[in-house]
């Protein structure tokens, strides 16, 4: 099973990123870098949004693939029931607060750009707050598929939003002027659109089972997703923290054009990271299974693998961002002048990150986060302090240097972890 999600996931996601890869300079002809600067901090921004999740789907990727490995798809059918009711009593009274809030905010101030934008910012944050509100409802569906250990199906749902955004957007590029809003109207609700009729299917069909239902709502397992779910909440909150925010403090710092360097950089570079992630993804509830069935040295030989698939995708980005010069030249011409010091960054971030995220799924599979919770509080705190200090003198890759300090602090701790748990010596803190 873990093979063929590895071999479905490669096909999606290699479609995925060519989709992506695409879209950037498609974009960028159909709005100005400092626009496309703008879309890409308010995403960001809006992103931060998932903490207010507080783990509850997190908590139901472990529970719910404990429950099917013992077959109690009653339980299974409640925690799913139970977390649809959540995410509906959690994000519908967000979006109406935010969507109250957003005209009081001066948001050409914050991103420092042109006050004359306030109007377009506005009318494009209404909607996507709404689409992502709908997405963290809708996306429960993708936590239920990888309890299935059917990563690859959740990544064939997500090509199809993303080509049916590819379209909408080379639309809007021949019969309509540059607009922030119509770019987000075109990006944000295709792919939930895609997820609902995916749900409408599945749960008809192979996921009948553990159905949703008003029924099967139980408020007693509310406790349960979040007594492992709060450490994934606090996990998650210093993820937003540390990465989500890294557009916004550009902007803020140097303004959004630097924006628009550094994504163009970390999409490129992100061609290699993904496919690391891609054979990542079904890690996760498959060390869940094998945690639960007692199965050690099936997790020590993956975690060998891995380390070599590590090392493989390590050298490849060396290789990329020596030949980047000439892919920029190729991609997206002379749209964006590229400076070889924000690609030769962003893949320092990425080779480090890449080690860490390794550890933290075989960690998250297992469910023992202690650790990770505590360090990552690190992160939490020191990340915004840090990046505008940094910042203050080496301008944007101030912002890089911060995330990257923190990540090399996280991965030392979590591999030591790693190590401890599978060699089955973990004690204390480690083990919990």
């Amino acid at each position: 099973m873990l093979k063929r999600n590895i071999a479905g996931s490669v096909l999606a996601k290699g479609i995925s990123i060519l989709i992506s890869l695409i879209l950037v300079p498609m974009t960028l002809g159909y709005v100005t870098p400092e626009i496309y600067g703008i879309w890409l901090t308010l995403s960001s921004i809006i992103h931060w949004l998932t903490f207010f999740d507080i783990g509850f789907t997190q908590g139901l990727k472990n529970k719910l693939a404990e429950a099917l490995a013992i077959g109690d798809y009653d339980k299974g059918k409640a925690l799913v029931s139970t977390t649809y009711a959540m995410m509906l009593i959690i994000f519908v009274p967000l979006g109406i607060l935010l969507c109250l809030i957003v005209p009081y905010i001066d948001w050409a101030n914050i991103l420092n750009v042109d006050s004359g934008y306030n109007p377009e910012i506005t009318r494009t944050l209404y909607i996507l707050i709404w689409a992502f509100c709908f997405q963290m409802i809708v996306n429960v569906l993708s936590t239920v598929i990888m309890a299935h250990q059917k990563v690859a199906l959740s990544s064939f749902f997500l090509v199809i939003g993303n080509f049916m955004s590819l379209i909408a957007v080379y639309l809007l590029t021949l019969y309509y002027e540059s607009s922030l809003y119509l770019l987000a109207c075109s990006i944000s609700f295709l792919p939930i659109i895609v997820l609902l009729a995916a749900g409408v299917f599945l749960y008809r069909g192979s996921f009948r089972r553990v159905r949703p239902s008003f029924n099967s709502f139980n408020k007693h397992y509310i406790k349960e997703l979040f007594g492992l779910g709060y450490r994934f909440f606090l996990i998650q909150l210093q993820f937003i923290v540390l990465f989500q925010a890294t557009n916004f403090i550009i902007s803020n710092i140097s303004g959004p054009e630097d924006v628009t360097t550094y994504n163009i950089a970390y999409k490129y570079l992100n061609v290699a990271m993904m496919m690391f992630s891609i054979i990542l993804a079904p890690l996760w509830p498959a060390f869940t299974d094998a945690y639960a069935k007692d199965d050690y040295s099936w997790m020590r030989g993956i975690y060998s693998k891995m380390t070599k698939v590590y090392y493989l995708i390590t050298a490849a980005i060396i290789v990329l961002v020596m030949i980047s010069p000439f892919v920029y030249d190729f991609w997206i011409g002379d749209k964006v002048s590229m400076p070889l010091m924000m690609t030769v960054v962003v893949a320092a971030y990425m080779i480090i990150n890449m080690w860490d995220s390794l550890q933290v799924n075989v960690i998250n599979g297992i469910g023992k986060l202690k650790v990770q919770m505590r360090v990552t509080s690190i992160g939490l705190v020191v990340h915004l302090p840090l990046s505008y200090f940094l910042g203050h003198y080496i301008g944007c890759y101030g912002v890089l240097l911060s995330m990257i300090l923190i990540v090399t602090l996280y991965s030392v701790v979590m591999t030591i972890q790693t190590k401890r748990l599978l060699a089955k010596t973990a004690t204390g803190i480690w083990v919990e």
